[in-house]
């Protein structure tokens, strides 16, 4: 009779277990997608660094010794995707457009301004084990890629 006592609350211990298990699971995937979720955005804030540092040493080997602003380097990703990282700078020329497009209009425009018609545009994506970065205008007509190593 004690055997059987002891069989049934061990058989009660179980179920209850595996009660619990399968309603704290839902806590536990949370957490797991919060950790990988946070592991991601750590990686993607160390690569716009990365990203940054390439633009900088390349960007003047291509053509593009006259930057006169480089704007900060987002990443942009979107899930089953790779992550692409967008940039924009300003040369000595579109500079000169803005101003004197601005100059027309009466205002004047400084370094730091945002929003200004003609700048350039730099996409960067992983390609293998290095870069692809595309140059294009400011209404999107490419003008030169090259793959960084």
């Amino acid at each position: 009779m004690e055997e059987e006592k002891m069989k049934a609350i061990k058989q009660l211990y179980h179920e209850h277990k595996i009660i619990t298990l399968i309603l704290t699971s839902p806590i536990w995937l949370f957490v797991l997608f919060s950790v990988l979720f946070t592991a991601n955005e750590i990686y993607k804030s160390t690569q716009e660094g990365v990203v940054t540092e390439v633009l900088n040493k390349t960007l003047p080997q291509h053509g593009y010794s006259d930057i006169y602003y480089l704007n900060q380097v987002k990443a942009d990703s979107h899930f089953g995707m790779g992550t692409t990282y967008v940039s924009s700078f300003s040369t000595k020329r579109t500079v000169k457009k803005n101003q004197a497009l601005f100059a027309k209009s009466g205002k004047k425009i400084d370094k730091g301004d945002a929003n200004l018609p003609y700048y350039k545009e730099v996409t960067v994506r992983r390609s293998g084990m290095g870069w692809k970065v595309t140059i294009s205008d400011s209404i999107g007509q490419e003008e030169s890629s090259y793959s960084v190593k």
